[in-house]
């Protein structure tokens, strides 16, 4: 079986999702080769057909912004969902260049890898819905990305400071709620402190110049999963999520999270059991469930070790590389 994933690194989540899927069906014996192609090929897709190295394949794996390109008739294309930005909450919160962008451009080559793939795999449930819905397209599954358990565990570390500790995972955008946590630190004042990344590809905005906020800028995956074991509580505002790489990968270091209770969340937090849901750009929800978890220790605990149970039984990344490689033998064998 040969297998080749064609791709933009954008410095986005989907670069993340390839690089995890390629390990994982690597640990489970399924050797993957990887084309990159320049982020500026994101603005004109059909492009990259005249840089393709038109190397055979049995599958073509792509992503459903641009997998028609690479579509030929002695493959087969799969192409993966990540979070639909025609949902309508998000979509009008959107500026008008990023509408005209989504309209002329991701649109119609949506449309495009939709009807031509073989198979349509949707990164959570929501995702799934969303995409039917918006693109009346039947032909989707659902394959959950897997969590590295041997890298993202427990570990004994030793807290910075005294405050009560924020982490922030993701690039500074809007769709990641990124805009709300200023106001929030705001709110909570100077027995808290938010530490934040710069995602991978995003700078500080200029009111992100509380005292109470502390910039770590871009992390190793080992510098990563370290602050999330140092933290007290991760904080994910977000308005949009396909999955929630940064929400899975606390679970499984066992830490409680607060997020926004919208799209694929409510499929990893369980409220009240592994973390609190707030209402979406509710900035006082938010306050009130961080006091919360900080006034009770005891409780930041049960969440933790209850999220990292959940994750070691329905998100290891080993078991998900094979549900990817029984998709693989499926496609296959039914040419």
């Amino acid at each position: 079986m040969k297998i080749i994933f064609k791709i933009l690194k954008v410095g986005s989540g989907s670069d993340i999702y390839f690089k995890r899927l390629k390990n994982s069906l690597e640990s489970n014996g399924v050797k993957v080769r990887v084309k990159y192609f320049n982020k500026v090929f994101q603005y004109f897709p059909f492009l990259m057909k005249f840089f393709d190295d038109n190397e055979e394949a049995d599958i073509i794996h792509s992503s459903v912004e641009y997998g028609w390109v690479f579509k030929k008739p002695n493959n087969k294309l799969i192409s993966t969902l990540y979070h639909n930005v025609f949902e309508k909450y998000y979509f009008n919160k959107t500026s008008f260049v990023q509408k005209l962008y989504y309209l002329i451009i991701l649109r119609p080559n949506i449309k495009k890898t939709l009807k031509v793939s073989e198979a349509n795999i949707a990164i959570s449930k929501f995702t799934k819905r969303s995409f039917s819905e918006t693109f009346k397209c039947k032909n989707i599954q659902i394959i959950y990305p897997g969590i590295d358990l041997s890298s993202y565990k427990i570990i004994k570390t030793k807290k910075v400071n005294k405050l009560f500790q924020l982490l922030f995972v993701g690039n500074l955008i809007n769709r990641k709620g990124a805009d709300l946590l200023p106001k929030i630190m705001k709110l909570l004042g100077n027995e808290y402190v938010l530490y934040y990344t710069s995602g991978l590809r995003t700078k500080p905005p200029s009111n992100f110049s509380l005292p109470n906020m502390i910039r770590l800028g871009k992390l190793s995956e080992e510098e990563l999963i370290r602050k999330y074991n140092e933290c007290d509580v991760l904080l994910a505002p977000s308005r949009l999520e396909g999955f929630g790489y940064q929400i899975a990968e606390a679970m499984a270091c066992g830490k409680p999270v607060i997020a926004a209770n919208c799209s694929s969340l409510p499929e990893l937090i369980i409220n009240n059991k592994g973390g609190f849901l707030c209402e979406i750009d509710n900035v006082n929800d938010f306050v009130e469930k961080i006091k919360i978890l900080s006034e009770n220790k005891y409780l930041m605990k049960k969440m933790g070790l209850f999220n990292r149970l959940r994750i070691i039984e329905e998100f290891d990344f080993k078991k998900i590389g094979k549900e990817y490689q029984q998709m693989y033998n499926r496609l296959i064998n039914h040419a």
